[in-house]
């Protein structure tokens, strides 16, 4: 397998070697560090911080495709859709269906001491929720950029570059562990949480063959906190 897989262009070797070894450990580093917290930045500020990063991933992903010659359809960017894609989509419809009317719901029971709470929580995110409109459109921008960009980086490239040197199942796991890892250690919840969330979306892909209904699901997660801030603290 280590001689086939030598036998990719150096730019997927490397790039695949930054996702699956780099990526993971700095991020676990970036929270196992003692070094004093940054001050926070004004939200544009942020948001640019945030989504220059990944337009220079995006830009160095954009290079290694093209000189390994992956097309967007090996990538997972079926067009026309595939039978999987419309099936993903139609699920991603209901599933985001239930979970306003469950949402809908809990609104409707949530006491002043659960609006506190989720307060909290929202502070911890790693973003702070924008206020204005030109913040709200930079928000948009950005997370919606930053959630498709790591679909097509650990699902659509990793499976792809991966598959046919080490076979589905080990290249699932290889790029779930990265990507789940790559979100850091805060404790063994988070950190197991999360690398389990990559296994159903890497999972999801491999079944489907589609990132479309992925990159949806995904980018309803940054969305919905959008919103459910909207309703905890009005945007001014």
């Amino acid at each position: 397998m280590t001689l086939q897989f030598l036998n990719q262009s150096i730019p997927d070797i490397i790039f695949t070697l930054y996702l699956l070894v780099y990526f993971p450990l700095e991020g676990i580093w970036r929270n196992l560090s003692t070094a004093p917290p940054k001050p926070k930045l004004p939200n544009l500020q942020s948001y640019w911080r945030q989504g220059r990063f990944v337009l220079l991933l995006l830009a160095v992903f954009m290079l290694v495709s093209w000189l390994g010659n992956h097309s967007a359809n090996q990538l997972g960017l079926d067009i026309p859709l595939s039978p999987g894609g419309a099936w993903g989509l139609a699920i991603v419809a209901v599933l985001m269906a239930v979970m306003h009317v469950l949402g809908k719901r809990a609104e409707s029971k949530m006491t002043p001491e659960d609006r506190l709470k989720q307060e909290d929580k929202l502070r911890e995110m790693p973003f702070s929720m924008p206020r204005t409109r030109v913040e709200i459109a930079a928000y948009f921008v950005t997370m919606i950029g930053m959630t498709a960009t790591w679909e097509l980086l650990f699902r659509g490239y990793l499976l792809l570059v991966l598959t046919p040197y080490t076979g589905l199942p080990l290249a699932v796991a290889l790029a779930a562990i990265s990507y789940g890892a790559g979100h850091g250690f805060k404790n063994y919840k988070q950190f197991f949480g999360s690398i389990v969330a990559a296994f159903a979306f890497t999972i999801g892909y491999a079944l489907t063959g589609s990132l479309w209904w992925l990159i949806v699901l995904h980018a309803a997660a940054p969305i919905s906190m959008f919103y459910m801030a909207r309703k905890l603290t009005p945007a001014t």
